[in-house]
C-alpha cells in the first residue's frame, strides 16, 4: 500500500472519530446546532464539487436543496409520510428535475451554464414563494416535525428532538453520502467524467456518451443536494423562500466560496472550506455588517496566494519556506 492512500485513510478515520466525539466535548447547544449546519453544508458543497468533475460550475445548486426541503417537509406534514421515506423522495424529486433540465442546460458551457442554473434556482424559489397554499408565502412553513424516535438494538430508543442526536443522524448520512461520492469519483465512471472535463471532443471521439454522462453526474449531485435540503428543513423545523433565507442567491455564492477556499482538486476540499469559513463567520458575528466583506477578502487571498485552496496549503508553505534566504553558518 502506497503512502498517499494510507495517509488519506488515516486522515479520514481521524476526522470521523473527532466528529463522533465532538458532541461529548462541546456542551453548548448552540455550537452543536452549528455542527449540524456544518455537516449539511459539507454535503451540499461536496455534491457541488462533483459537478466540477465534468468541467461545469453550478450557481444554482441550492435550488435542488430547496426542492428537497419542501418535498420532504410537505410529505411529512400534509400526507403523514415517515421522515425516512420522505427524505428519499426529496432526493429523487431533485434528481428527476435535474434530469429534465440537464439535457438542454448541459449543452452549453462555462458562464452560460452557471447563469442558467442560477436563474433556475431563483425561478424555483420565487414560484414556491408565490404558491402560498404550498409554501405559506411570507409566513413560510412552520412546525416541520423532526424524525420520530427509533429503537436501536443494544442502545435503546433514540429521540431526535435534541441537536446532539440529530447531529449524529446527519453525520451518518453525511459519511455514507461522502463515501458514495468518493467511490464514484474513483470508479471508471469518475474516470470518464474527468476525461470529459479534459476534452469533451476527444472523449466523444473514443465512444464516450458525453451528454448522457454529464446529465448523470448532474442528477447524482442534485440527489445529494435534495437530501441536504431535507435534513435542513427537519432540523430548522421551518422554511421560508425569501432572498435572505438559506435558499437565496447569497447562499449559492457561499457554496462556491466554500468550494474555492477548501480546494477543488482534492475530495477533502469541501470539508476544509466549510469548516474554515464557518468558524470565521461565527467569530465575525459581532461584525455582521462586514461579514460578507471579510469572507470575500479571505476567498480573494486564497485565490491569489493559495490557488489550490486549503488542501494545497502544506505544499504552498513548503514552497515559500524553500524560497527563504538561509543564513550561512
Amino acid at each position: 500500500m502506497s503512502k498517499k492512500p494510507a495517509l488519506n485513510t488515516t486522515f479520514a478515520i481521524v476526522i470521523v472519530v473527532i466528529s463522533i466525539l465532538l458532541p461529548t466535548i462541546i456542551t453548548s447547544q448552540y455550537w452543536i446546532s452549528v455542527l449540524v449546519t456544518v455537516a449539511i453544508n459539507i454535503l451540499l458543497v461536496a455534491s457541488l464539487r462533483s459537478i466540477g468533475i465534468v468541467g461545469h460550475l453550478s450557481l444554482g445548486h441550492i435550488g435542488f436543496a430547496l426542492i428537497g426541503a419542501y418535498c420532504s417537509a410537505l410529505l411529512v406534514m400534509k400526507y403523514g409520510v415517515p421522515f425516512w421515506v420522505a427524505i428519499v423522495f426529496a432526493g429523487l424529486l431533485s434528481t428527476l428535475i435535474a434530469f429534465a433540465i440537464g439535457y438542454p442546460f448541459l449543452k452549453v458551457k462555462g458562464i452560460y451554464f452557471a447563469v442558467l442554473t442560477l436563474l433556475t434556482a431563483e425561478t424555483l424559489r420565487l414560484t414556491l414563494y408565490y404558491l402560498k397554499s404550498i409554501s405559506g408565502g411570507s409566513m413560510g412553513l412552520v412546525g416541520i416535525p423532526r424524525p420520530k424516535h427509533i429503537a436501536v438494538p443494544l442502545i435503546g430508543i433514540i429521540k431526535f428532538n435534541s441537536p446532539a442526536n440529530y447531529y449524529y443522524l446527519v453525520l451518518i448520512i453525511l459519511i455514507l453520502s461522502l463515501l458514495v461520492l468518493y467511490l464514484l469519483e474513483k470508479s471508471s465512471l469518475g474516470f470518464k467524467w474527468k476525461a470529459i472535463s479534459d476534452s469533451s471532443e476527444l472523449a466523444q471521439s473514443i465512444g464516450i456518451n458525453v451528454l448522457w454522462l454529464k446529465v448523470l453526474n448532474f442528477a447524482i449531485a442534485s440527489f445529494f443536494a435534495g437530501i441536504a435540503g431535507a435534513l435542513f428543513a427537519h432540523f430548522q423545523q421551518a422554511l421560508i423562500a425569501i432572498p435572505s433565507s438559506k435558499f437565496g442567491p447569497m447562499m449559492s455564492i457561499y457554496l462556491v466560496l466554500y468550494m474555492i477556499v477548501g480546494g477543488t482538486s482534492n475530495f477533502t476540499g469541501p470539508i476544509l472550506g466549510v469548516l474554515a469559513l464557518t468558524i470565521i463567520s461565527e467569530f465575525c458575528r459581532p461584525f455582521k455588517l462586514y461579514q460578507p466583506m471579510i469572507i470575500g477578502g479571505i476567498a480573494l487571498f486564497i485565490v491569489l496566494f493559495i490557488p489550490q485552496g486549503l488542501v494545497g496549503l502544506p505544499n504552498r508553505l513548503l514552497f515559500w519556506f524553500k524560497r527563504l534566504p538561509l543564513r550561512k553558518i
